[in-house]
């Protein structure tokens, strides 16, 4: 099922939301090192933990790490090797994630030696970085999937934590009532029992009396 849905929503994204391209532009951005042309990824409902713990992983998979630059807010991927880009050679590409509000951003600075990616100067390179954007979107995509499904998991096993709970009450409910039943039957025993010692009771009083009025007759003639 799970798979099922990530499909259904990747499709979606690649039919759908690329060809509008509205979540990748451009602009001039500063960072550490100073202001370069960046590649600007817009990701609507996902924040910037989300963002950024995607980025990390993701650009491993271009075999570069992505380090905190110190005192900044920038993490650099040395070496990576994308395809279609700088002939395939490695590149430095530097990453920022800004919040904005309940959304996010992903600021890349591509370089390569001295130059900076952009599409004005590089656009067979640039179109390389924005293709594996594209897919960087695709995985937050499944990653906002893959937490809503984990709340739903969470939320169906408190359901069924409930529905165990109103299961073993239903058990005890049918335990009190054969214990109810046994307390009936025995009581109705009882009720017997106790009707039988009754009548033994007074055929006994009746005998008592008799000899009772025997002597208060036997009295009487004397």
């Amino acid at each position: 099922m799970r798979n099922l849905i990530l499909l259904i929503l990747m499709t979606f994204f690649t039919t759908i939301g690329f060809s509008q391209m509205e979540e990748i532009s451009e602009s001039k951005e500063t960072m550490k090192e100073g202001t370069f042309n960046a590649i600007v990824v817009e990701l609507l409902n996902a924040d910037d933990k989300v963002a950024l713990k995607v980025w990390k992983s993701f650009i491993k998979g271009y075999g570069a790490k992505a380090k905190k630059v110190k005192r900044s807010k920038e993490y650099l991927a040395s070496g990576a090797i994308i395809g279609g880009l700088n002939n395939s050679e490695n590149v430095d590409v530097f990453a920022r994630v800004e919040e904005k509000g309940d959304d996010s951003e992903l600021i890349v600075w591509i370089q390569m030696g001295e130059f900076y990616v952009s599409s004005g100067s590089f656009p067979s390179d640039y179109t390389a970085a924005a293709k594996m954007l594209e897919e960087y979107v695709i995985e937050v995509a499944k990653e906002l999937v893959n937490i809503e499904i984990e709340d739903e998991e969470k939320k169906m096993k408190k359901l069924e934590k409930e529905m165990d709970k109103l299961k073993k009450k239903n058990v005890g409910y049918h335990k009190d009532i054969e214990k109810a039943k046994e307390a009936i039957s025995k009581a109705e025993r009882n009720i017997e029992d106790n009707d039988r010692q009754q009548k033994e009771q007074t055929s006994v009083i009746e005998s008592q009396q008799k000899i009772l009025q025997a002597l208060k007759e036997k009295l009487s003639e004397m």
